[in-house]
């Protein structure tokens, strides 16, 4: 998804939630400055030949990710090495990586805001899942001291892109894991996970999963750029 199809669904999230779209690119200016330099990041031509024409598992943090994690991967014993292991390519949402981990398989990226469990995608990306790392108005203590200890990042932004910081569409680490899947030209996507309908969450968790619900949709019908 181009920034200018993005643009106006992200007006309607900053107004849905009262969000600030200033204090978006001041984070997103932050994590341009983390990385500014750095040796090692992963790019968009390593993102994409790891996902293209390849079968993707996108993982969300909904309750039913155990029991989808062990009929996709059949049993859930994986290697210990992302790029050894083959299909599917495994893309966690954030805290999806402690189920994914705890199955002994390991995620080939890691799409995350950092509020997930933060050892566990620490030692994940260690042992050499890439990190897409988001930006947004919250998360700019999150940025300043979990990025400078992350490998293989690479950046993105729910506003307008910079250098180096890309917006391929969507909100949650969820749905954004599965534009960037389309994006990148994943020849099947499947998806675990995804709980919209999980009663136990906060009502504002609960319009995330709304707009989760509605964007995973979006995704599903777009098309990737053949640029890439």
């Amino acid at each position: 998804m181009q920034f200018s199809e993005w643009e106006p669904i992200y007006a309607e999230i900053l107004a849905d939630f009262g969000f600030s779209r200033e204090e978006d690119e001041v984070a997103a200016r932050l994590l341009q400055s983390l990385l500014l330099g750095r040796k090692g990041d992963l790019s968009i031509k390593e993102l994409a030949s790891m996902i293209r024409e390849r079968r993707v598992l996108v993982c969300g943090n909904g309750p039913s990710l155990p029991k989808g994690l062990a009929e996709a991967l059949g049993g859930g014993q994986g290697s210990p090495e992302p790029s050894k292991r083959g299909d599917p390519v495994i893309i966690a949402a954030d805290g999806a990586t402690t189920a994914i981990l705890a199955v002994g398989a390991l995620p080939d990226v890691i799409v995350t805001d950092l509020d997930g469990f933060m050892p566990d995608i620490l030692a994940a990306n260690g042992l050499g899942s890439a990190a897409v790392v988001h930006a947004h108005g919250d998360n700019l203590a999150a940025l300043r001291e979990y990025v400078p200890k992350l490998t293989k990042v690479l950046a993105t932004t729910q506003a307008a892109p910079l250098e180096g910081v890309y917006n391929f569409g969507g909100f949650t680490d969820g749905d954004r894991a599965v534009f960037l899947a389309r994006r990148f030209g994943a020849k099947e996507i499947r998806m675990v996970g995804f709980d919209y309908d999980d009663p136990t969450v906060t009502a504002k968790k609960k319009k995330k999963l709304a707009w989760a619900r509605r964007l995973v949709a979006i995704a599903l019908v777009d098309r990737p750029d053949p640029a890439d």
